[in-house]
């Protein structure tokens, strides 16, 4: 028992004399501090509610935002999906998960994506998908 208190005593005091022999500042270097890169913060660009292509985009970011929140009951490959909800929006229809919406699913696609916990790019493209799907189903 003794020997191992020696050995255990010995330690802490190596661990001791190293942690304090490298915090200690040789006084002939000169401490050069490293400044990180200023980075602008870029905004992200709007995006635009009449474009196709951008329509197709925001549709594939709501979509996938979607399959992350709700896949579990809206696709329709999984056993947990549930036949009522694959009648609102079936996300395994790929490009097409959106045709079957209406300005009901719509609003609640809105209610159900605003406190998640999403980039403000997949915000602005729900927001914009959303829109442009309001726009298509009036006319």
């Amino acid at each position: 028992m003794f020997n191992y208190t020696k050995i255990l005593l010995l330690s802490f005091a190596l661990v001791a004399f190293f942690s304090a022999h490298t915090c200690v500042q040789d006084s002939n270097t000169s401490v050069e501090y490293i400044v990180p890169p200023k980075v602008e913060s870029k905004k992200p660009s709007k995006l635009s509610t009449h474009d196709e292509n951008s329509f197709d985009k925001c549709s594939k970011i709501t979509r996938g935002v979607l399959i992350t929140f709700c896949g579990s009951c809206h696709q329709s490959t999984l056993d947990s999906h549930k036949a009522d909800a694959i009648k609102v929006f079936d996300l395994d229809l790929g490009v097409n998960w959106h045709t079957s919406l209406s300005q009901e699913n719509l609003e609640g696609i809105a209610r159900r994506t605003q406190n998640k916990d999403i980039t403000e790019h997949e915000k602005e493209a729900i927001t914009a998908f959303l829109k442009t799907k309001d726009l298509q189903l009036k006319q």
